[in-house]
Order: structure tokens, then sequence, then C-alpha cells
């Protein structure tokens, strides 16, 4: 079902109606369309990029994606096991486009707003305009990188995302960071890279077990070097000299300064939640930690 909609520049585009919307392709998303697709329900998934399923798709190269929980049951026919990115991409696109998938890329949803008559109403950054009787919000965090914070964090050589580990070489590259994600990325690249990691505790307590493993052996073994209870105070770039930049640090010793060639920062993300609550949806707390007030069948309030 259509309906004429004006959009940006006074073009006219047709609303299309469906069953169910969701928003966004990660597992959840992917999944919940998968669903639909496999039992004639009428339905659309919207992804704001010209691919599925981003943050796995921004996972750096050959990547080996872990499945935990490792038992769960699985109510799609959407397979997810553990495996190297490519792999997982691939079979993602093979099954998405077996199942006819009803998939709109490039479709980045700005605002949803509920009608008084039930119907949804989803606004996209294009100009489209989509309507549906349900919505399942799927876009995860990895569209809000959290950044470090300090002066400087926006300098040309300061980086939230490592592609390819193997496009560096030979350079002083400081990782900030403890999770698993800063982990991975300062073990491949320390291959061809002089790397320094910054972690603001005294262990990599978040990590799983073997990237602690990978990281503390890095470490003992000379290949990385690590400044435990430390954080970046600021970033500067260097008019003069070999490096681009420094960082200075405040430790547990005192202040430091390390000269660089790049900073690769992986600290998390933000939930969305100003978005959501542009949706109308109700939180239980002002925590940022905190989610979505929901039933028991995952249903907000709107």
């Amino acid at each position: 079902m259509r309906f004429g909609m004006i959009g940006r520049q006074g073009r006219i585009f047709m609303a299309e109606r469906f069953k169910i919307a969701i928003v966004g392709s990660g597992p959840g998303g992917l999944s919940a369309a998968a669903r639909a697709a496999e039992r004639n329900i009428s339905h659309v998934l919207l992804e704001a990029e010209p691919h599925l399923s981003n943050t796995i798709f921004l996972y750096q190269k050959g990547k080996y994606v872990m499945d935990e929980p490792a038992i769960l049951p699985l109510r799609s026919p959407i397979p997810f096991e553990a495996g190297l990115r490519e792999t997982i991409l691939g079979k993602w696109d093979e099954s998405t486009a077996k199942l006819k998938v009803n998939v709109r890329y490039q479709h980045e949803v700005s605002a949803i707003q509920r009608r008084a008559d039930g119907i949804f109403e989803l606004r996209c950054q294009n100009g489209r305009t989509v309507e549906a009787e349900a919505v399942v919000l799927g876009i995860g965090l990895q569209g809000n990188l959290r950044k470090l914070g300090v002066p400087g964090e926006d300098l040309p050589f300061v980086q939230y995302q490592l592609d390819d580990p193997e496009a560096y070489e030979g350079e002083t590259i400081v990782v900030v960071g403890a999770g698993d994600a800063a982990i991975e990325n300062a073990v491949a690249l320390a291959r061809q890279n002089n790397v320094i990691i910054i972690n603001r505790k005294d262990e990599f307590a978040r990590a799983k077990k073997g990237n602690e493993q990978a990281i503390l052996k890095a470490i003992d073994d000379g290949v990385i070097e690590c400044y435990y209870n430390s954080a970046p105070e600021k970033v500067e770039a260097l008019s003069a000299g070999r490096k681009p930049g420094r960082m200075i640090l405040n430790t547990s010793n005192g202040r430091a300064q390390i000269l660089l060639d790049r900073v690769i920062a992986r600290l998390g993300a933000t939930a969305p939640r100003g978005f959501v609550e542009g949706c109308g949806v109700v939180f239980p707390s002002k925590d940022p930690a905190s989610v979505p007030a929901i039933s028991a069948q995952y249903e907000s309030n709107v």
C-alpha cells in the first residue's frame, strides 16, 4: 500500500506501508527481518549504510567473531556461529538474498512517530517515509563511538576505527582502551609497528580470556608497551620533527609524553538514548547505562 508524501525539495515520495518495519541490520534486526520473510509477513528492513551489519562490517580485516553465549536458541533462519568477519558477512548476505528479505539500504531513520490511528511513521534522512503497524529497533551502539574527551581528540591522526591492520607499517601507534577491540587492534598492529597501549586501570578485566592472555603475553615479551593506571590529558600536533603528534599522559608516576604517528582509541560507545527518547520510548532512570523500560515480550511503552 502506498501513500503520497512530500519530501525534500518538493519531491513527492510514496509512503509504503508494512506490517513490520525493522530499523538496523545487525544480528537482532537481521534476524527479525529474516523471520518475517520466512513467514511471509509484510516487512521492510531499514539500514543506514550501503551494506548489512555495519558493526561487524567495521571490524578489522580477518577478525575472528565469537558467538557468545555459546548456547543461544535461534528463532530465525539466519546462521550465527563463530567465524571470520568475512565469512559471517558473506553468509548473511547469501541468506538475506535467498530469503528475499526486503532491505532498503542508505535509509537512515531520523524520526519515528506514532499517529493517532496507531500507525508508525518512520522518516528517513533521504526524504523517504515508511509506515508500519509495528517497529523493531535494532540500531545498536556503534554509531555513537565514545571519543577521548580531551583536547586534540579530532586531530587527523586520531581515529576511532581500524579497518585493516596491515595498512600500517613502521609507525608508532598508541592504542587507548582495555577491551577486546583495543587488544585485538594492538596485537594485530604490533606485527609491523611499535605499539603502546594505554589502560586506565591495572588489568584487562573487561576482555575475553583469550584476548587477555594475548595482550599480557605481548607485554611480557616486550612486543607491546603498556601504560597501566594512565589516561590521556591531551593530544597535540607537532609542526616539526619525525612524528606528527604527541600524547601527554597522566600516569601513576606523573605526566609522560609519547611521540607518535597515530592514535587509535577504542573506548566503546554510548547508547543513542536521545533518538530513542525522541521516539517516545520511556527509560526507567536517568542513568546513561539504563535501557528502555520494556515488557516481558520486549515491547516498549509506545
